[in-house]
Order: C-alpha cells, then sequence, then structure tokens
C-alpha cells in the first residue's frame, strides 16, 4: 500500500533534518515523497508602473528557486538512498502553513513531515511558526522534526 509523505522544503537545515528523519524511520519503496516549496509572491504597490516588471521578475527568481531547490533534494535522495518515488510542487502564497495545509488535503497525504527551526519565546511568539500553523490546522498525521539540542557542554 502506497503512502504519501508531504514534506515541505526551503533548502534550510530543518528541510535537511525532516528528510534524514525520513531515511531513517520511514523509506519504502511503495512511498511516494511529495516535496514542496512555498514561495511568497512579490508585494507590488497599486499605481506603481514598474510592479508589473517586479513581479515578473520575483516570480522568475522563485521558479529558479524551486529548481535550485529540487535539483538539491533530488541529489540529497540519491545520497541518502531514498527509495520512494519523489514529486516537487511549488506553491506561491503569503502564509506557507495554510499553503502546506492546503497541499496537504489536494494531495491527499497520509503525512506530514516538516522540520523545525527551532525558535522560541518572544521571537515566536511573535514571528509563529510555520510547523505550528501546520500541526494545529491540517487534520493529518503531522511529524515535526526538532533541531538537536544545543550541547550545554563545553
Amino acid at each position: 500500500m502506497t503512502r504519501k509523505i508531504l514534506m515541505p522544503m526551503d533548502g534550510g537545515q530543518h528541510s535537511h533534518r525532516a528528510l534524514n528523519w525520513y531515511v531513517r524511520n520511514f523509506n519504502a519503496r511503495d512511498d511516494e515523497l511529495v516535496f514542496a516549496f512555498v514561495a511568497e509572491p512579490p508585494r507590488s504597490a497599486i499605481g506603481d508602473v514598474t510592479s508589473a516588471d517586479k513581479v515578473s521578475s520575483s516570480m522568475a527568481e522563485n521558479i529558479a528557486k524551486a529548481k535550485a531547490l529540487a535539483n538539491d533534494a533530488s541529489q540529497k535522495c540519491t545520497e541518502l538512498g531514498v527509495k520512494a518515488r519523489i514529486r516537487f510542487l511549488e506553491r506561491v502564497d503569503h502564509n506557507a502553513g495554510q499553503a502546506i495545509v492546503d497541499l496537504a488535503n489536494e494531495e491527499n497525504a497520509d503525512v506530514i513531515l516538516i522540520g523545525n527551526r527551532g525558535i522560541r519565546g518572544i521571537k515566536k511568539a511573535f514571528l509563529g511558526s510555520v510547523s505550528d500553523y501546520v500541526l494545529h490546522h491540517s487534520h493529518r498525521t503531522t511529524i515535526i522534526v526538532p533541531p538537536p539540542p544545543k550541547d550545554t557542554h563545553h
């Protein structure tokens, strides 16, 4: 039976940690691993004659970044011996958390596997956390891979 895992990625260490966790704990040939890149849309000013050019340029940058991330993820999968079929999706949205929830629903994902940056305290209260949003708004199994514990020994 095929298991579909949605894995948001942005190229950061937390994305790589989530992929490493997948390899150590799942990594089944019948799996379908769906990588998702969520790009923030460009902000444009009303009445700004250059805004169309800015939007076009920003979208081209997002497409280039998505392709680079897909190549990086594909290479990592090969290096780590991922057995699953892999696919790549891109979404443009102001709310990355909601975009991930929507993609999980559209793809009918069995699991959302997401790395956590490990922000805490005041910063987290103001910035929020994509992984927290997904955990609280998705009605799917969600695995959050935390950052490694900080070494307290010198």
